[in-house]
């Protein structure tokens, strides 16, 4: 996080508006400019590493086959006790009889094993294969330190202490999916980013293959694995649909000789989640869900000053990935795990603006060029600068997506209302379609079970996890008591699943983090702070203790939320 300011804030020069009649009116606003500065080279567009490299024959393949394997070596400074794979598999695409491969990691215990599964999600990393976990498994077991905050109360934890040593020395294999990426393809290939049915499958087949994978290089052969299902911000939202389709994907896209796989729980940290309002959401509600919210969130603060448009940023890769995923034709009418509603194809110019080369298409398909790291943000800043510093002048979206400022001169999307107004266009009715189709929970508008379900069907526990000075899955509230659901994206997530039918039968707990010195609170902390059992250490930490009760079939039933550093 501290090397992200640090490039982006060598891109940036500040100055202060001082007209006088503005000054009379409010506080002059800082105006932020990005340098031009030479840009980051764009990923190589699809580059993957062996046994990644090309896209290989599917004929006759079904979702969750493992393809081949490749061991890569594991620092013993970071992690001991196991052995690393990267993985080629199969998922599902378009629906369950389209499958398309993926890559991914695998982590095996060498010393004690257990029939248990942690299913790994990752967060937004870009769009092509060149940007994922799998292209650098050394830097992928980063994952595991705790390690959170900057300055004197930073925390930071060690290897042995953190999460990946502790799962393995607990004997569960890790798996860790890319998602479908475009492995080996032309540039028109990407992740299918933020689709809820191939995002959760991913997840899932990646289980099946890292069971396979044990079978074949240790000899682990059991008839029953129990799986929990982990993830962070975008992985948070494919955690939470993997955790809904799981029991009835396993039974449904079953392969020969597959052991039976129990789900136990999910964990979902800071989860992408409340896109946008519906016929059914509360009228308290309308403007303050996901999109509306982040449209004009810068996507850093630099000493106090927004540096990067978020919004922009992030729908690039959402819209272009959605726009080319229903290129490819509507799902089979017999398709038990169609990716997207039939009959509604989306389309960049329906939504995005593009009256000259900075409009919103073209910005669009020039940042999903770049990943999403420390070297990538300086171009994506440099990209979408203008429309957090000049919003009126430069519209990403159409209008009247793109809003307008409030009394207070902040700038407001108005998706909500758009998708809520039975005369909004139609190629705009189309994205608010999938939109609402793609989001996880009881807020979904799909055909699909919203909730978690063990093999029996019953419910599973789910721990959300969310810090209040989240800026990007927003969560404000400066104070240490629960936010509102206006306020917080966990907060109406874990609204949607608190009844009382579930919470008689399951555990749905939220645990926010706030603002403290100690405590960032912050988008990128809160997978780590969820981890931490107070001394930058695993063992006895929230989501440790969860877990532990999970696979036990321990957890009391329940509904809860609570600030945990209160």
């Amino acid at each position: 996080m501290t090397m992200i300011r640090a490039a982006l804030a060598s891109t940036v020069t500040v100055g202060v508006l001082a007209g006088s009649a503005l000054a009379a009116a409010a506080p002059a606003p800082a105006q932020v400019t990005v340098s031009s500065a030479p840009a980051a080279e764009a990923a190589p567009i699809n580059a993957g590493k062996s046994p990644c490299r090309q896209q290989p024959d599917l004929t006759g393949r079904k979702p969750g086959q493992l393809l081949a394997k490749r061991e890569v070596p594991v620092d013993p400074t970071m992690l001991t006790g196991a052995r690393m794979f990267r993985v080629l598999y199969t998922t599902t695409g378009v629906d369950e009889s389209k499958v398309q491969a993926t890559c991914g990691l695998v982590i095996l215990p060498t010393g004690k094993k257990k029939n248990q599964v942690v299913a790994w999600a990752h967060g937004t990393v870009g769009v092509h294969q060149s940007c994922q976990p799998s292209n650098d498994p050394s830097a992928f077991l980063n994952l595991g330190p705790i390690t959170y905050g900057t300055g004197p109360d930073a925390v930071h934890g060690s290897p042995r202490d953190g999460i990946l040593q502790g799962l393995v020395d607990q004997g569960r294999m890790i798996t860790a999916t890319d998602y479908y990426s475009g492995l080996g393809q032309s540039a028109d290939h990407q992740q299918n980013y933020i689709a809820g049915v191939p995002a959760g499958a991913a997840v899932l087949d990646s289980v099946r293959t890292g069971i396979k994978l044990a079978k074949q290089v240790a000899g682990t052969d059991r008839s029953s694995w129990r799986l929990a299902i982990w993830g962070a911000s975008q992985g948070g939202h494919s955690a939470m649909w993997a955790g809904q389709l799981a029991r009835a994907y396993f039974q449904k896209t079953p392969l020969r000789n597959q052991p039976d796989i129990k789900q136990v729980g999910v964990v979902a940290t800071v989860p992408a989640s409340s896109f946008v309002a519906t016929s059914t959401s509360p009228k308290s509600l309308v403007g303050r869900h996901l999109a509306d919210l982040e449209m004009h969130r810068p996507l850093q603060y630099i000493g106090g000053l927004g540096v990067g448009a978020a919004g922009p940023i992030l729908f690039s890769q959402v819209m272009t990935s959605w726009a080319k995923y229903a290129a490819a034709g509507d799902p089979p009418r017999n398709a038990l795990f169609p990716g997207y509603p039939r009959g509604v194809r989306p389309q960049l110019d329906k939504v995005l603006t593009d009256t000259s080369a900075g409009g919103g298409a073209t910005t669009a398909q020039s940042a999903v060029q770049f990943c999403v790291n420390e070297q990538g943000l300086v171009p994506l800043a440099q990209l979408t600068q203008r429309f957090l510093t000049d919003p009126a002048a430069n519209a990403f979206f159409v209008q009247p997506v793109w809003g307008e400022p409030d009394q207070q001169g902040v700038w407001q999307g108005r998706l909500d209302r758009t998708c809520l107004n039975d005369s909004t266009a139609k190629g705009l009715q189309k994205w608010c379609r999938w939109l609402a189709y793609n989001m996880p929970g009881p807020e979904g508008v799909n055909p699909f079970n919203k909730i978690p379900r063990k093999a029996d069907g019953s419910y599973a526990p789910v721990l959300i996890g969310q810090g209040m000075n989240d800026t990007l899955i927003y969560c404000q509230n400066p104070g240490t008591s629960v936010p509102a659901p206006g306020d917080c994206m966990a907060r109406q997530l874990y609204d949607s699943l608190h009844t009382n039918k579930i919470c008689r039968s399951t555990r749905i707990q939220l645990d926010l983090f706030a603002f403290t010195p100690q405590s960032p609170a912050s988008h990128l902390s809160t997978t780590h702070q969820l981890a931490d059992n107070g001394h930058a250490a695993y063992a006895g930490s929230p989501m440790d203790t969860f877990l532990k009760n999970a696979f036990a079939g321990n957890v009391r039933s329940g509904c809860s939320a609570r600030v945990v550093n209160k």
